[in-house]
């Protein structure tokens, strides 16, 4: 009976205090938002507060106040917690194994000296890679000629897969899948496409677009080149007094250099053209001598006799052995001759625009440096400057054959900490700014990283106290 009781009145409790358990989990839950919101609006508040402390303390130290940029970005996680585990990559067949240099010095001006400033490549954005090694380049900051090289690169076999594979390489479509003649491309013509190619390569390079004519089967690209590269016609034009020159053109794009100043000063142009298509159009719109294709590892000029001119693009920041490159065209320069380099980047692409530093350096760039290093290298390698500018971002360079026991004067050790400085924040915002899947890889210096961008100002709380990126 008692038993009978006591199980009536448990019943009876749990009637009549179930709108209380429940009022009590609600207040619970709504207590719980609350706290959130209020750390939420403690966080914003934070980030304001840190905000006018880095104004006030711009101005106590004098300097003016620059407005920071407010657009916000990505959000940042800031624990390492907070990181999914890195998803593994697929890899495809095909690439040989071997033939990794490994350099112990710069690649440039052999000092031993350097400072590792980033590991990976463009391939470690990518889903599919060749093999796991293709990613790690291992970039170091030379600190005799400040060049930053690929401590890491592949030679021999296993670089000509990669120029095989080009477009994959840097991230475009893959040759396989692209429709029609791409004048740029890599793959190699059949017979038939290269007659086709012939046959429009022989049409009037300027058409007029009043009145459109219909059915036309010129190449609009040839026309986009040759006025693109005008300016470097005119830069050798105005620094030079060319007479009937020898000309080399070292990875022209359809040869528009060559042909202007043989068309405008007589003599002979030669080219090494990078793909087959580029080849014909080459001989076929200029009558330029383009009997052989640039290698960029195992490079060799195999025309015979000395030139006035070598005009190389996109060059230095190739070239595999680049010390053996700067020397075989030294020695092929006549007495008095010249080197003019154009296309090649400037580190600043990605050191001061906030691009991906690992985007920015595909598995190609294996040395980068500013316009003050590529005069160092230059010098490195027995050739005096005579002058050193930009087009559209990139640098160019003019020099000749220095006299013997001319000497580089070694980067000082300011403009290195400097620059080591900007490799770093560089790479931490690459870090940071990596999709999802591939945080975890860092997540051993994640927060390291998070602190750094955050004093460095290129993250910051947004109004809600989250972190994240801030685009410029």
């Amino acid at each position: 009976m008692k038993g009978l009781i006591r199980r009536g009145a448990e019943r009876v409790a749990r009637v009549l205090f179930r709108p209380l358990e429940e009022r009590v989990q609600s207040q619970h839950k709504r207590l719980i938002g609350k706290l959130d919101r209020l750390e939420k609006r403690v966080d914003a508040a934070i980030a304001r507060g840190q905000a006018e402390a880095r104004l006030l303390a711009s101005r106590l130290d004098g300097r003016a106040a620059t407005a920071r940029p407010r657009r916000h970005g990505a959000r940042i996680p800031r624990q390492r917690d907070e990181l999914p585990p890195a998803a593994e990559r697929r890899t495809t067949a095909g690439i040989p194994a071997e033939r990794i240099v490994e350099l112990q010095a710069c690649s440039v001006c052999g000092s031993g000296a350097f400072t590792p400033v980033c590991e990976f490549n463009r391939f470690l954005l990518s889903e599919t890679v060749p093999d796991l090694d293709a990613m790690r380049a291992d970039y170091a900051l030379c600190h005799c000629c400040g060049v930053v090289f690929a401590r890491r690169r592949a030679s021999g076999d296993r670089f000509r897969y990669l120029i095989e594979h080009f477009e994959e390489t840097i991230g475009r479509v893959p040759a396989s899948e692209q429709r029609g003649t791409k004048l740029l491309g890599s793959r190699r013509l059949g017979d038939e496409e290269r007659e086709r190619l012939r046959a429009r390569a022989g049409q009037p390079m300027f058409v007029s677009e009043v009145p459109r004519q219909k059915n036309r089967q010129h190449l609009p690209m040839l026309l986009r080149d040759r006025l693109a590269v005008a300016a470097h016609v005119e830069v050798l034009g105005s620094l030079l007094t060319p007479r009937e020159p020898r000309v080399l053109e070292i990875r022209p794009r359809f040869g528009a250099i060559g042909g202007a100043l043989r068309r405008l000063y007589g003599g002979e142009t030669y080219a090494l053209p990078l793909f087959e298509a580029q080849q014909l159009i080459v001989r076929e719109v200029y009558g330029t001598c383009a009997e052989h294709l640039l290698d960029y590892d195992a490079f060799t000029i195999p025309y015979p006799g000395a030139f006035d001119l070598i005009v190389a693009n996109h060059l230095v920041t190739h070239a595999v052995h680049p010390q053996d490159v700067l020397a075989t065209i030294r020695q092929r320069l006549a007495p008095g001759g010249h080197l003019y380099l154009y296309n090649e980047p400037d580190e600043r692409d990605f050191l001061e625009s906030g691009k991906s530093i690992f985007n920015t350096l595909n598995p190609f760039h294996l040395q980068t440096f500013d316009a003050a290093a590529l005069a160092r290298a230059l010098q490195s390698a027995g050739f005096d400057p005579v002058f050193i500018s930009h087009h559209h971002d990139n640098c160019i360079a003019l020099a000749r054959v220095a006299a013997e026991g001319a000497a580089m004067e070694p980067m000082p050790a300011r403009e290195r900490a400097r620059r080591v400085e900007q490799y770093v924040q560089a790479r931490d915002l690459g870090i940071l700014a990596l999709p999802e899947r591939l945080r975890g890889l860092f997540a051993s210096e994640w927060e390291m990283a998070v602190q750094r961008a955050f004093v460095a100002g290129t993250i910051d709380f947004d109004g809600d106290g989250n972190l994240r990126l801030l685009k410029r």
